[in-house]
């Protein structure tokens, strides 16, 4: 056992052979099996690594709809039908929907046909035009032309998505079913002429009335800072002046510590700055820290200022109806779920051996790598779900009266009070927007993600990159009538390159968080 595998594998062949070869022979035998096993050893990494970026094959890291969508597809696929079938497979899927929403709504004790093939199905907010999505989609991208790769999880989610972005710009039963409208939608959407601004008044989009952002892997890459997206800060800013209020709701919890979140969207509120935007223009623009914990918006004079919590117009007062606002929450049940939560990593921690420091703050508890160390993405998972489990378990079973959200960020763990069902609640109710024309865009819509707790409010979209949030963005605008312009886009190529620069600004904020630990929010020494 102590040989090394080729060794291992040549001499239980010269056994079994019954050869007796001499000493120079069985060492080249020995030559001429290591590089099978090299190539061997390859194709098992190659395979993990693989199997590290395809999350479908780990039971917890599916999504049941799209899974249950994707095995319909498969027959009309397997039988070269998928380009005459595919449509009204998807006009079937639309059927399920509308009979799921219309007994949710009625508050039917019998399930929907559509909860008893998936039964972990959530709530759908809107209609989806699932048919003219699928039609869209694929009158770009040919997939019913496909022969040997028949339709994916990820394609299945963009032509989701795009039904949603459909729904929020054309009211339920104003988008008639026709060819002819199939075809004029999809001219209107890929039409890339520019657009002036003047041609559409300010406050006139139509389309969301809000739309939530996550913040890592949805405005920026994880970890890093809004600096290098020209064309997403100018999609954001257009959102701004015609009448969409924007709001980053982020899992970084940095308190009232402005100065640490405008070191995040460092280069957006610059351009903001530059498009000298209106003060009503920038009291659109809001930022929820913590999950729900802190919220602050844009003033005029482009930082970022706390929105006062209690007494009149404080937005913990106006929200405290709702069950789960922060104003509702006890010192006691705050600290009996911290503690836990901190337990259940710790013990995490020590069963996994991972090299990973533990962080407590006012409103979280956090894992993140130590000493330069990489934690395993199953190791990150399996912390979540204990920490899962282990919470939903205290009050014998009931769970504390507290809302919490235990997530994988990628490359740490997360437990914060709290989470974004409750930011978009508390958002809809302080800014009156009903919570159906609210859009949330996230990457982390599992159950192990941050963003899965939205579902349950507000329509979403599940983005993987900004690269994706970039083209969401263009699409809604698109169906608006409202286009980016080639000027506006080297503006912001010139702004975010530095180009000008407020020294003075930018002064302030390199002081307050040179060498900023995007975990901790603390300076590094």
């Amino acid at each position: 056992l102590d040989l090394p595998i080729p060794e291992v594998v040549a001499t239980f062949i010269t056994s079994r052979l019954r050869l007796r070869p001499s000493a120079g022979r069985l060492h080249q035998l020995h030559q001429d099996l290591h590089p099978l096993f090299e190539a061997r050893t390859r194709i098992v990494k190659m395979s993990f690594s693989s199997r590290r970026r395809n999350y479908l094959l780990t039971p917890h890291r599916r999504d049941g709809l799209i899974e249950w969508m994707k095995s319909m597809l498969s027959h009309s696929f397997v039988l070269d039908c998928l380009e005459d079938t595919g449509p009204d497979t998807f006009t079937h899927f639309e059927v399920l929907i509308d009979e799921h929403r219309r007994l949710e709504k009625e508050g039917s004790v019998r399930p929907s046909r559509l909860k008893q093939l998936v039964p972990t199905v959530g709530t759908f907010h809107t209609r989806l035009p699932l048919r003219h999505a699928f039609q869209v989609y694929n009158d770009k991208h040919l997939l019913t032309k496909r022969k040997h790769i028949q339709i994916s999880f990820n394609e299945i989610r963009h032509i989701l998505n795009l039904a949603q972005v459909i729904a929020m710009r054309y009211p339920e039963g104003c988008l008639e079913r026709s060819p002819k409208a199939d075809e004029n939608f999809s001219q209107d959407l890929e039409n890339d002429d520019e657009i002036e601004e003047g041609n559409i008044a300010a406050g006139q989009l139509k389309g969301p009335k809000m739309i939530t952002f996550d913040g890592d892997q949805t405005l920026y890459t994880d970890g890093s800072n809004f600096d290098s997206n020209p064309r997403l800060a100018n999609y954001l800013y257009l959102l701004l002046r015609h009448g969409v209020s924007v709001a980053v709701v982020t899992a970084a919890g940095y308190e009232y510590n402005v100065e640490k979140y405008e070191f995040r969207l460092s280069g957006l509120l610059e351009y903001f700055k530059s498009k000298k935007l209106t003060q009503e223009e920038c009291e659109r623009f809001y930022l929820f820290g913590g999950e729900c914990n802190y919220l602050l918006h844009l003033g005029a004079d482009f930082k970022l200022h706390p929105v006062k919590e209690t007494g009149r117009g404080g937005w913990m007062t106006a929200t405290k109806y709702i069950r789960d606002s922060p104003a509702n929450w006890g010192e006691t049940e705050l600290k009996t779920l911290l503690d836990s939560a901190y337990d259940a990593v710790a013990e995490s921690v020590e069963d996994q051996n991972i090299r990973g420091k533990i962080i407590r703050k006012k409103r979280s508890v956090g894992l993140v790598p130590a000493g330069g160390a990489t934690i395993p993405r199953e190791a990150l998972d399996e912390t979540v779900l204990r920490c899962q489990t282990k919470l939903s378990a205290l009050n014998s079973g009931a769970g504390l009266n507290l809302p919490f959200c235990a997530f994988n960020g990628g490359s740490d763990v997360w437990v914060d009070v709290g989470n974004k069902r409750v930011a978009v609640e508390v958002l809809s109710s302080y800014l009156g927007i009903d919570p159906h024309e609210i859009l949330h865009i996230g990457d982390q819509f599992l159950n192990t993600g941050n963003d899965f707790a939205a579902r349950a409010v507000c329509p979403c979209i599940w983005i993987t990159s900004p690269e994706e949030t970039t083209y969401i963005l263009k699409t809604i605008l698109r169906l608006a009538g409202i286009s980016f312009q080639l000027d506006n886009e080297m503006e912001a190529s010139a702004i975010l390159a530095g180009k000008p620069v407020d020294f003075d600004e930018m002064e302030r904020r390199t002081k307050a968080v040179k060498d900023m630990d995007v975990y901790t929010g603390e300076v590094k020494k």
